[in-house]
């Protein structure tokens, strides 16, 4: 059975209970739902619910068709999503759709998905690792330095995201650097999620300057700060970067579950 809601906010109110059980999922919808505001083809929020199954599916644009749920009930869904001429672009959803979404959407929507980016989803709740005096909060004279820093992190992750600097001013005082040879070689940045955790982002070390810790010692310190604020830390990790992976588990980051966003081909 499908259910269709008239706005983000009357989706958010039938399943706010269902989506609270994924939290690090549910910020997804929480964000897209206040700009929910008339549903058309482009823009919609709805409910597959079969046999005691659930599927949550949301689209907003310019963003992607986003899926929470169970996997059991995607076929119905594109079918629905397909008779009634509803747009479908790329997908962000736990990776157990994903890989049901794979097998299935050419013959219901004749497109044929890939996974584009892959996340591991980590969350880490201990302090493991002392704080180090080489970390700072920069400066709004930094401003310049942190938005070509952003960049360039965005274009090596292979994302489309477009960085703002007017925006980048407020949130200079959440990021954290390290400054070597007159320059800002390592960085990363926090922002709150949920009501009970904050996310580590803008993870990015300057190529030279790689493989000598200042990214590990940048994210612990950040770590450090949200649990001592008696929060969870969290982050997504590229799953393509092993590396990255390794360093988050000796900081006391455990996977928490996989996410990915998948792109037509």
């Amino acid at each position: 059975m499908i259910k269709t809601y008239n706005n983000g906010l009357d989706f958010l109110n039938e399943n706010k209970s269902f989506l609270d059980l994924n939290q690090y999922m549910a910020v997804f919808f929480y964000l897209d739902s206040e700009f929910l505001k008339e549903v058309d083809k482009a823009n919609y929020a709805l409910k597959v619910e079969n046999e005691g199954k659930r599927l949550l599916a949301m689209k907003v644009e310019p963003y992607n068709l986003m899926l929470y749920g169970d996997s059991a009930c995607l076929n119905e869904l594109l079918t629905y999503l397909n008779s009634n001429n509803c747009d479908i672009k790329g997908v962000l959803c736990p990776t157990e759709i994903g890989d049901e979404l794979l097998k299935i959407s050419k013959d219901i929507v004749n497109k044929e998905f890939y996974l584009d980016i892959g996340m591991d989803f980590m969350e880490a709740s201990n302090i493991t690792n002392p704080s180090t005096s080489e970390v700072e909060t920069p400066k709004e004279s930094d401003l310049d330095e942190l938005f070509e820093l952003v960049k360039n992190m965005i274009s090596d992750c292979g994302l489309h995201d477009e960085v703002k600097k007017e925006r980048l001013i407020s949130r200079i005082p959440t990021f954290r650097v390290i400054r070597k040879d007159g320059l800002i070689v390592s960085m990363a940045s926090f922002s709150k999620s949920t009501p009970n955790s904050c996310r580590i982002t803008h993870v990015y070390t300057r190529p030279k300057y790689r493989g000598m810790g200042y990214a590990r010692k940048v994210v612990n310190n950040i770590k450090n700060e949200i649990l001592e604020s008696k929060m969870i830390a969290t982050l997504n990790v590229d799953q393509k970067n092993p590396v990255s992976n390794h360093i988050y588990e000796g900081l006391g980051f455990k996977k928490v579950f996989s996410q990915g966003v998948y792109g037509i081909k």
